[in-house]
């Protein structure tokens, strides 16, 4: 699979790279249901990876690493799990990779485990028997007829069933190859093959609707139901000795068949929105596992009156593919999202089982009552949302705007329910158009189709009046927002004004004219920047605070989207033509620019992910920013710059694949960039602080009362065998003695390096080495009064005259002059020959020190006025 993606060349975007895909569950490929221990557990499929999930609780247990292709089939058996890709069959185990199974010429449409040994069928008509362990080809044989159905009966020692899109179906001895009876044509073609609870039965699942109980031994119909809803999609019997057979079909029903009075038991109308793509009771519980084509897996127990059944749990996701996506939170952690599908959920980057959607009311009953399904009661599909988390414990947080409605829905995250108090406009025959909150969570901005700018006070739903006189715009409002202090909303009109309201008044503030009309906008609370789209394919950015357009880019198709970033630095916008570029506000270039496969309908930006949604995708794609945790060089891009393509992702990629990109080697910088320029140490500020003060603190250390021994001391204390006895040192203690003993000898450790080494550098890094207690000592002994000579003083001299020319380590060496001259500066005033060197010395931190102070001055003076100017 590595190798798939190297091969491939797969480029990456700069900044981001693919993670996962968030809420998707499963997909119209049959699931598998397998038994460990206790425990059930159930793989789906999901594009080209994998989803384990345990059936008590329907939590996800792992993610498979990604096929190269969309999966085209799965089985199960004991650990193994097998999965086909085109003309390959992939065995796995826990997520892990064990082995490779290859010989069709065709893509692999159904998998059968047969103990050791896998059989796989393909479209090739080719039947090929595989050693699980070793993957060696046991058998291989031309079928007459593509397999659509295929079961082992049980008992039946090396024989399979076979079904074809004739009706017929084949009894096969895999280990002789040979056909051992061929039974009656049913009339339509089989599309499911399951044992039944019965020896010799077997469940048969037609396209027309039939579903026949039939016996192999004397080849035999037994029983034959008949569901009005097509063709049959799934069959499974109970195991807790109650006589029951379920039947799926593809438009989302389940059939419950009694078996011993052959009729029909109880119906669940729209288990699922789409074909039932499988269905499997739990062994000796009234438990029944179903998978959908909808995006959604569930689990029914059957305790109801007359054995019905009722929905015990779900995991689910978007049903029709989302529009809209924003990280909720300061923290990121979840994502609210609406689509096609009319619902609105949220998602946890975190943990799965966190993930929900948000209720918008018991419909089940009422969908009953008048016969319609579900999905014509919900809200009509969303168009615009906003959220505020500070009064998410208190009322509604969120709130929506839906196709062709007036009303704007309010939703409680904390209760994860629709609230009764719709937000209503006074006028008839508008279109909400645009949402906002604003920062205290009490109001709610709305715009419309025909130009109005109203408020609502989201707690109790009262309006609280019109922008305005009338009409806010000319036009409709395609955006709204408001300031981080509540003083100001900014609305933006398609009539290609910008206008600021006084938000306590609902007065006009300021109008600003763009040179075309708008489509979109966001704002950057903090910094007071909005940007907004134009028709042109031209996104201007406005500084707030002065009124003036401050930044321009242009795009080659329409703009979808636009989000800042955290900081308010760089701006991330999404086009028609598949591209996401990032734009550097400071600079004013484009730093970022990639192109994935399918359109990006909505972006949103927090501090560590990038969430995506796309045309025709049912998944919420997360990125990760790789400038947290690599080292990315921002330079800006060429115009002529040439966007990659870069795939999306059902799942995480793989962690040590590679990736092509320049900017991913290790930079380490110089220890001095240029000559000119002052570097300061790496040294900690308390070390070289702790030298100059050395004598403060040793003052402040010494004891008040001088130490007292003990009364008696232990004995099994050791002593010397002397006159006077003597307690024997411990290691460490005798090793700190050598050591002030060797510090305070004739030729010191320090005396040697500093006559020895010439390199100024070393010495310098030597003299970082050592503890401020020993350093003191060692440039107090350098004058020959105290132990040291004058070649030693002399010596040290140039050493700082050097150390002062090359600029480095600028902070320490202050400390070693101030040290050196407090110790030695009535040897160095008495001592002629070191005057010439000492006036050098004093020149050279006097320049160094004059040319740093200006240097300081110019960027204060430059920070103050760029914080004071109005620009």
């Amino acid at each position: 699979f590595q190798h798939y993606y190297i091969t491939n060349n797969l480029r990456m975007s700069r900044i981001y790279k693919p993670h996962r895909t968030l809420g998707l569950v499963s997909n119209d490929i049959p699931a598998v249901l397998q038994t460990r221990g206790a425990e059930h557990f159930v793989t789906t499929c999901v594009g080209r990876s994998l989803n384990s999930y345990n059936c008590k609780k329907l939590t996800l247990q792992f993610v498979s690493p990604l096929h190269h292709e969309n999966i085209g089939c799965l089985a199960g058996h004991k650990d193994f799990l097998f999965s086909s890709v085109a003309d390959k069959v992939f065995s796995w185990i826990r997520g892990k990779l064990v082995r490779t199974y290859v010989g069709h010429s065709a893509d692999v449409t159904h998998l059968l485990p047969f103990g050791d040994h896998i059989i796989s069928f393909g479209d090739d008509k080719r039947m090929i028997v595989h050693d699980i362990e070793t993957g060696e080809v046991y058998a291989d044989m031309w079928l007459q007829s593509c397999v659509t159905a295929v079961t082992h009966p049980a008992t039946y020692l090396n024989k399979v069933l076979l079904g074809n899109k004739d009706g017929v179906m084949e009894l096969w001895n895999v280990r002789t190859l040979k056909l051992i009876h061929q039974f009656k044509p049913l009339g339509s073609a089989v599309t499911v093959l399951t044992q039944s609870p019965g020896i010799d039965i077997i469940g048969v699942g037609l396209k027309s609707g039939e579903i026949l109980l039939h016996n192999l031994k004397h080849d035999e119909t037994m029983m034959k139901f008949y569901q009005d809803w097509g063709c049959v999609t799934s069959l499974s019997f109970r195991s807790d000795g109650i006589a029951h057979m379920v039947s799926g079909s593809t438009e989302g029903h389940l059939a419950v068949w009694d078996l011993e009075r052959q009729e029909l038991n109880s119906t669940i109308h729209h288990a699922h929105h789409s074909t039932v793509a499988t269905s499997h009771f739990l062994a000796s519980q009234p438990l029944l596992f179903t998978a959908g084509a909808d995006n959604a897996i569930k689990i029914w127990v059957f305790d109801g009156p007359g054995g019905t059944a009722r929905l015990l749990r779900e995991r689910s996701g978007h049903r029709a593919p989302p529009t809209i996506a924003r990280f909720y939170s300061a923290t990121a952690e979840n994502i609210l999202s609406a689509g096609h599908d009319r619902s609105v959920r949220m998602f946890s980057v975190i943990k799965d089982e966190r993930s929900k959607e948000l209720s918008q009311g018991s419909m089940e009953s009422k969908s009953k009552k008048i016969n319609v399904r579900v999905e014509e009661l919900k809200l009509s599909p969303v168009t615009a949302l906003a959220a505020e988390e500070i009064r998410e414990r208190e009322w509604s947080n969120v709130i929506t705007a839906h196709s062709g409605s007036r009303d704007v829905r309010a939703w409680s995250t904390l209760q994860g329910a629709l609230s009764d108090k719709p937000l209503s406009p006074k006028l008839e025959t508008i279109v909400v158009t645009a949402v906002s909150i604003t920062v205290c969570g009490n109001i709610a901005i709305v715009g419309y189709n025909s130009g109005h700018l109203t408020a609502f006070n989201i707690q109790s739903g009262i309006n609280r009046g019109l922008f305005g006189k009338i009409h806010a715009h000319r036009g409709k409002v395609v955006g709204v927002a408001s300031d981080n202090i509540n003083k100001f909303v900014i609305s933006v009109g398609h009539d290609t004004q910008v206008k600021l309201w006084d938000l306590s008044a609902r007065k006009e503030c300021h109008t600003l004219s763009l040179p075309h009309s708008a489509t979109h906008s966001t704002l950057h609370r903090d910094s007071n920047l909005l940007a907004v789209s134009l028709d042109t394919n031209t996104v201007c950015v406005v500084d707030i605070d002065t009124r003036k357009v401050v930044r321009e880019f242009r795009h080659s198709d329409s703009v979808l989207d636009m989000c800042y970033s955290v900081d308010g630095k760089s701006l991330l916008v999404c086009s028609s033509d598949s591209t996401i570029r990032q734009w550097d506000l400071i600079t004013a270039r484009l730093i970022d620019c990639f192109k994935t496969h399918s359109l990006v309908t909505s972006i949103s930006l927090s501090k560590e992910n990038l969430v995506t949604t796309h045309h025709n995708e049912l998944g919420i794609c997360l990125w990760t920013n790789r400038t947290l945790y690599e080292n990315v060089e921002l330079r800006p891009l060429p115009d002529d710059y040439e966007p990659c393509i870069v795939d999306l992702l059902d799942a995480e990629i793989p962690t040590d694949m590679e990736v092509e990109d320049s900017s991913s080697e290790e930079w380490k910088s110089t220890d001095q960039i240029n000559e000119s320029l002052i570097t300061l140490s790496t040294v900690p500020k308390a070390r070289w602080t702790a030298l100059c003060k050395l004598d403060i603190i040793k003052k402040r250390n010494k004891p008040k009362a001088p130490p007292t021994g003990p009364k008696a001391a232990p004995f099994f204390l050791s002593t010397t065998r002397e006159l006077v006895p003597k307690f024997v040192l411990e290691e460490n203690e005798a090793e700190e003695t050598e050591k002030m003993k060797a510090v305070r000898s004739e030729e010191s450790e320090f005396q040697r390096t500093i006559t020895g080494t010439k390199d100024v550098g070393d010495i310098l890094k030597y003299l970082d080495s050592l503890s401020p207690s020993i350093l003191d000592v060692e440039l107090q002994s350098l004058a020959p009064l105290d132990g040291g000579t004058h070649e030693l003083v002399d010596r040290f001299v140039d050493i700082l005259i050097e150390a002062v020319k090359v600029r480095g380590n600028y902070d320490v060496l202050q400390a070693y002059i101030n040290v050196f001259l407090k110790y030695n500066r009535q040897y160095l005033i008495d001592t002629q020959s070191l005057h010439d060197k000492l006036a050098c010395l004093k020149t050279l931190h006097s320049d160094s020190w004059l040319e740093m102070q200006q240097k300081i001055q110019e960027c204060l003076c430059v920070t103050n006025f760029l914080k004071s100017a109005t620009l």
